[in-house]
């Protein structure tokens, strides 16, 4: 693993390569208030002998610096943000890999730079949040993160890891390592989110702005949704998301991780990255 980052007319940038660089490469893309290293350091590890990973940690979020205004995180323009960023850190064409958020970031980027992009891979992200969500307002997203924000904070890194080993069925001391990489200790020995209110609620109204669903038919090259199963109750919009990504992209492949929850590459990182290496293998 190396750590690496680059200046930018926004700011630094950072990011980490795992694996050798003589391989195919996978640009890999996490979720809302996260990073790259707790997002994919699981996964990169049963990767890296086969791939050239470049984890990066998006505007706002890790090491990596925030952009300034709420129209900067708009899917359009985080896909010229990442396009810049690209040019400056890798010279080859790549497999881009997203989750959640990420995933939207992946799809759109995908949309408007289709000539480097040879493959993508969704991880539970860019088919059902909030499209296929009705009660998904923007007004009901947008309050419900913005008290998220408010309450994120704990007094001791012991309360973080008792939230947070809720969200997946395979908490240990490597969860820790990465869940304690995504919060920043303040003066008053509390602990917040690195990602600000700011960069958050911006991306949550660039989800209503530019719906994912508007990007599919301009997707041409392979791509492979992978999702969760659990909670059971988002199964309608699954469905329906299958369907219109079906309808609108030739190349399509989705495969389910059974009891896996949203951070499936958590829950069950071995399956899921054997799924990866098989669909590459078949796709190159």
């Amino acid at each position: 693993m190396q750590k690496r980052e680059i200046n930018t007319q926004s700011g630094k940038v950072s990011y980490i390569e795992y694996g050798n660089m003589a391989k195919p490469a996978i640009v890999c893309l996490h979720g809302l208030a996260g990073n790259g290293f707790y997002s994919f350091a699981e996964l990169a590890d049963r990767l890296r002998d086969d791939f050239h990973l470049i984890i990066l940690d998006l505007p706002g979020h890790g090491k990596t610096k925030p952009l300034p205004n709420e129209e900067d995180y708009l899917f359009s323009n985080l896909a010229k943000w990442l396009h810049y960023v690209l040019t400056h850190i890798i010279q080859k064409p790549y497999i881009v890999m997203g989750h959640s958020w990420g995933a939207d970031v992946a799809l759109h980027f995908t949309r408007q730079f289709p000539d480097e992009v040879q493959g993508l891979i969704l991880l539970d992200g860019a088919f059902t949040f909030p499209q296929n969500q009705p009660e998904m307002t923007f007004d009901y997203a947008y309050s419900g993160w913005n008290n998220y924000m408010d309450g994120s904070i704990y007094q001791t890194e012991a309360d973080i890891f008792n939230e947070y080993r809720n969200f997946t069925q395979d908490w240990n001391d490597r969860k820790e390592q990465y869940v304690r990489s995504i919060f920043t200790k303040s003066r008053d020995g509390h602990y917040g989110l690195i990602a600000s209110k700011h960069t958050v609620l911006s991306i949550i109204n660039a989800f209503f702005e530019e719906p994912f669903a508007d990007a599919y038919p301009y997707i041409k090259v392979p791509v492979i949704l992978i999702h969760a199963e659990l909670p059971t109750e988002l199964n309608k919009a699954r469905n329906k998301g299958i369907v219109q990504m079906k309808e609108s992209i030739e190349d399509v492949s989705v495969f389910s991780i059974p009891d896996s929850s949203h951070l499936l590459q958590w829950d069950h990182p071995v399956q899921l990255s054997s799924v990866i290496q098989k669909w590459i293998g078949e796709k190159s």
